[in-house]
């Protein structure tokens, strides 16, 4: 039924069968989703590959080994917003098969443009004040249309955004171009454009490269995340005499 289910919101009989090993499982090697699932090797590597992409599946390398970790079952309603109804019928099922065995993931790397979603939406799930070092705006021109349902649910839980950007210019387009609320922010200096992005939020920092395929990082640590948020507000302090130059 459940592999049924998953087929009718478009993963394919091969991905349900990994995401579903995956998700009793918990963080573990291909090898044991072979065992797990009985696919034959390509189709296991073929359907994490596709899962990566979708958001549904990311990995962490340790001893010089992929370990792969189904995101949580409630991604699902983001991958599919119109068929949200099967989605619900799918999570409590789902959550039975996550046991207490899981190992927490402390890295994950997530690819695409799904993946930079998944990211937003721990934001939201966190509920926390959001720190953005290196911001460029990308997100508005590739990501239209989920960013308006972000910025509403963003409000509504009145998670604040403090951000230094790129350039001067990036955030004068934010500023005179898309009506945002609970956001400040400074630029940095001419010459310090870069084309990665830092956020930081609660207990997480996410790294995302944009370039033509973007990709995140996310580190799920308070310590680190405290140590960026002290590196951020520092920089933060010293940029207004930067800001006034460049003016």
């Amino acid at each position: 039924m459940q592999v049924r289910l998953l087929e009718q919101i478009g993963l394919t009989k091969n991905q349900s069968a990994v995401y579903l090993a995956l998700l009793k499982i918990g963080s573990t090697t291909a090898q044991n989703i072979i065992k797990e699932s009985g696919l034959h090797r390509s189709r296991v590597y073929d359907s994490l590959e596709r899962l990566e992409d979708l958001g549904l599946v990311s990995y962490v390398v340790k001893d010089f080994k992929k370990y792969f970790q189904a995101a949580n079952p409630e991604k699902l309603l983001d991958y599919v917003d119109e068929k949200k109804e099967i989605v619900s019928q799918l999570i409590p099922e789902l959550k039975k098969l996550e046991g207490m065995k899981k190992e927490v993931i402390n890295a994950s790397i997530y690819k695409g443009k799904e993946g930079i979603k998944t990211i937003h939406s721990e934001m939201l799930k966190g509920g926390k004040d959001v720190y953005v070092l290196g911001a460029k705006g990308m997100i508005f021109k590739e990501l239209p249309y989920f960013i308006p349902n972000f910025e509403k649910e963003r409000i509504k839980k009145k998670i604040k955004f403090k951000l230094i950007y790129d350039k001067k210019e990036v955030k004068e387009f934010e500023k005179d171009t898309i009506k945002r609320r609970l956001f400040e922010g400074k630029s940095f200096p001419l010459g310090f454009e870069s084309k990665s992005v830092v956020n930081i939020f609660g207990n997480k920092v996410a790294i995302v490269l944009w370039k033509d395929y973007p990709s995140g990082f996310m580190i799920d640590n308070k310590d680190v995340a405290d140590s960026f948020r002290k590196w951020f507000a520092f920089i933060y302090s010293q940029l207004g005499r930067f800001n006034k130059k460049q003016v």
